[in-house]
């Protein structure tokens, strides 16, 4: 018999071993999707990871049920990428792979009830039912078989398990558990001929239509329409539109013979209607990097291109995506937010044509799935571009990996698992695939960087912008001097108020970056200095003035904001640190006239608002806009000349070595939004601490200069570059336990790691949705085993959940984190 170990969908770290029944010996290879039963009959899609012909021992072997799609399969090399991970990233294998399929290919079982055979008759034998279970009752008389949280639903109640439960154990209802293919294909209704009509056929059926003058007028309409547009046929909801808004008349005409509605499938995924471009020539300085890049894939797989901001980085990667095209290669171009998709896809399907495929979060489910299936059939898109669960995609011809804004701390997947690395995890899978990377920003990480001047990557630095447009001139403006003085207005310093006023008044436009949700991003006491945190969490809650509400961004919870201090029942609440709604407010104050709109997560909230607000700015139709770190990353907008950085500090006050990295590259990104064409833009700064080292290397616009400063520091303290770093979470709901637990397992580790252990410590928010939360953090000097030391970390931590004191932990690992 034939035996298949199959990886399920769950956070377990084994293989499991079922039988492959006779009918699907030929339809189940290693990769293929199978429908398996696991604990409690529950059914999962798992993927098959090996087959062999050992049978197991010590228990009955269950078989696969049925295989998810024939001929349908992840390919060998796409499996040994996401077992990469798995291993890299300390990682179960199910969770990397619940995380690669999407959710409309993971078929899973659901609880679903109905009425037991012969219930009718059972009732006799049961004591009479309460009110709650006679509605119960009804509802599956009148439904069949729904699933639980439908129940619920329909009786407009949370209190139904108990008479559920009772429905169950007189065996009234009972449990069915099956599996729902959630992905279905899309089918719209669309209109055309009935069959070809030559124009002397065509004269005689509009003679005899005359008398019947709507579908007279319908059909000289579509006639023309067809004509004109050169099209068969168009969707019915189109022809609606478009052609004659009556359903009546359209069926009299499909009765007649003339016109058919078909039911067609369609598919999900955008298609570009951007009007088509030759591929721009490059400056003679891109050339000059272009020649430098081709030349440096000789020797090395990878290499950084390190170019200032508006410096026509992307026209460089268009020529290097033309030229995998013509070799029939695939490429993946990865950006580190939704947001930059948008007018990155418009410039490569001017080029590139339908070429292009789209890949992100944002998709449905059912699109996502879609773009999957057409990856791994015969007609995939040559270039995918994507956020970071692109490379979850399959690949067959794979010639170039871009990762563009590569030190974006967006590339790394926090929560759930795996917690992985977007830009490390598509290096490996270009170098499974044997294709070439380029990495490219205006500041590298320091792990990129270190690479290249090491000599590990290839490095080519751009160092003008394009069409000799000047580097943007930089303010920093001290805010604590000129709230000494009273002259601040609102959040705005004199010198930023003058600034904006004077380029609105010129028609250009001004961006406005505070990485603050919110209205206030906390509130505190007046009276004894409270701040006001959320329940669940160790962490302020922020305030929401449109609907006078409190947020807590970890845990999602609301609450309405209390009329007096909550801890001495004496002081109000006042505002503390203003977010981006509060700004928004004051914009429209001192700039009445001033079209405005605001780029954060809690407008953003889908695609289709992103493609709106780039467009609208992107044509003029507004002037200001206010943003979190969202505006900072990639766009390109001509008509910006002023950039306006509310609050710097906010950037640096962490406690964490990589805060001065990510503060200058924020500032120096979000900097080159302004003047990108044209005259010299400004950006103006508002700092309370003017005298930082940030802000004197940031003037100074040296990047080599300030990862020399930094990273003597970081080797010095065996920090990455120089190290790698791998935490480990504990998690508990009482806090004594957890304390108890983390300095067991600290005490293991340093027996054998000794100071490479640092910790146990409180993170910055020590308690989320009621789990309160250390940190053991690993340093793994260059040169250590990491393999061994992964092995060891989870022999230890193994260790500590089985003995009495690791009872009720929950341990996470993080490798690499940021």
């Amino acid at each position: 018999m034939l035996y298949a170990d199959v990886i399920i969908p769950l956070g377990v770290e084994s293989f499991f071993t079922y039988s492959v029944p006779e009918e699907y010996e030929h339809s189940v290879t290693v990769g293929a999707l199978v429908v398996v039963s696991f604990v409690r009959n529950k059914r999962y899609t798992g993927v098959v990871y090996a087959l062999h012909s050992n049978p197991p021992e010590g228990f009955e072997v269950k078989p696969i049920e049925r295989v998810i799609e024939e001929g349908f399969a992840l390919s060998e090399s796409h499996l040994k990428f996401l077992l990469w991970l798995s291993e890299y990233y300390m990682t179960p294998p199910g969770e990397v792979t619940r995380a690669a399929l999407p959710v409309a290919m993971r078929l899973e079982s659901y609880t679903s009830l109905s009425l037991s055979g012969g219930w009718e008759e059972r009732l006799s034998d049961v004591p009479e039912l309460s009110p709650e279970e006679r509605e119960i009752v009804k509802v599956f008389q009148e439904r069949g078989e729904i699933c639980m949280a439908e129940v619920e639903k329909l009786l407009k109640r949370k209190d139904v398990y108990v008479a559920v439960r009772a429905l169950l154990e007189k065996e009234i209802i009972g449990i069915k558990e099956s599996v729902d293919d959630l992905f279905k294909p899309k089918f719209e209704r669309w209109v055309g001929w009935k069959r070809e009509f030559t124009d002397g056929e065509l004269e005689n059926v509009l003679d005899s239509l005359k008398r019947a003058k709507a579908q007279y007028k319908m059909l000289c309409d579509w006639i023309y329409y067809s004509h004109e547009h050169q099209v068969e046929s168009l969707s019915k909801v189109e022809f609606m539109q478009k052609i004659g808004n009556s359903a009546s008349v359209l069926k009299a005409l499909c009765d007649r013979g003339v016109l058919e509605v078909v039911v067609r499938e369609v598919s999900r995924l955008e298609v570009g209607d951007e009007e088509k471009q030759e591929i721009h020539a490059l400056s003679e300085v891109q050339e000059r990097v272009l020649g430098e890049i081709r030349k440096d894939y000789r020797e090395k797989d990878c290499v950084l291109l390190q170019g200032v901001t508006s410096s026509g980085k992307t026209e460089v990667y268009i020529h290097l995506i033309d030229d995998m095209l013509k070799q029939g290669k695939q490429v993946l171009y990865l950006l580190p937010e939704i947001a930059l998709t948008v007018q990155i896809v418009k410039r490569l399907r001017r080029v590139f044509g339908d070429r292009v495929g789209v890949y992100h979060s944002g998709m449905t489910d059912n699109a996502r799935a879609e773009m999957w299936r057409k990856q791994n059939g015969d007609q995939p898109y040559p270039v995918v571009l994507g956020v970071r669960s692109s490379i979850f995609l399959p690949y067959r011809q794979l010639g170039l990996v871009i990762i563009d804004e590569e030190h974006e701390s967006s590339y790394k997947q926090k929560e759930p698992a795996p917690r992985y690395n977007g830009r490390d995890a598509a290096i490996m899978l270009g170098k499974m695939n044997g294709a070439k990377i380029l990495l490219g920003s205006a500041t590298p990480s320091f792990e990129s960087y270190q690479n290249a001047l090491s000599g590990k990557y290839g490095f080519v630095q751009l160092a003008t912008r394009y069409g000799a447009v000047m580097m943007p001139e930089l303010l920093f403006v001290d805010v604590k001097e000129y709230r000494r003085k009273k002259m601040m207005k609102g959040c705005f310093t004199p010198v930023l108020y003058e600034e904006m006023k004077r380029v609105l008044e010129s028609g250009m436009q001004v961006i406005l970056f505070q990485n603050r949700r919110g209205y206030s991003t906390y509130l505190q006491c007046d009276h004894c200095g409270a701040i006001l945190k959320c329940k669940h969490c160790d962490v302020s809650m922020t305030y929401y003035r449109y609907r006078n509400t409190l947020n807590c961004h970890y845990c999602g919870s609301l609450r309405a904001v209390p009329g007096v201090c909550q801890e001495c029942g004496q002081g109000h609440y006042v505002n503390r640190t203003p977010g981006t709604e509060r700004i928004e407010e004051e914009v429209k104050q001192y700039f009445p006239e001033a079209r405005i709109a605001r780029m954060d997560l809690d407008v953003m909230n889908n695609k289709a608002k992103f493609r709106a607000l780039i467009d609208d700015f992107e044509a003029g139709n507004l002037d200001v806009l206010i943003g979190t770190q969202m505006v900072s990353k990639g766009l390109d907008f001509e008509r910006v000349k002023l950039v306006g950085v509310m609050d710097a500090d906010s950037l640096i006050g962490f406690p964490d070595f990589r805060a001065e990295e990510r503060a200058y590259d924020m500032l120096m990104q979000v900097s080159g939004r302004s003047g990108r064409k044209g005259e010299r833009g400004k950006v103006v700064i508002q700092v309370a601490d003017i005298q930082n080292r940030v802000y004197q290397l940031v003037k100074k616009e040296n990047y080599h200069g300030f990862y020399s400063l930094l990273s003597r520091e970081r080797e010095m303290f065996n920090y990455p570059p120089f190290a790698r770093l791998i935490q480990i979470e504990l998690r508990h709901t009482e806090e004594l336990a957890l304390r108890n637990a983390a300095n067991e397992l600290a005490r293991l580790l340093r027996e054998r790691l000794e100071r490479r252990v640092c910790g146990p410590a409180e993170p910055d928010v020590s308690r989320i949705r009621k789990m309160f939360r250390i940190q053991i953090l690993i340093k793994a000097e260059q040169g250590l085993s990491l393999s061994k030391l992964k092995a060891f970390l989870k022999q230890k931590c193994g260790e500590l959940v089985k003995a009495p004191v690791g009872k009720g932990v929950r341990i996470y690992f993080d490798v690499d984190p940021l």
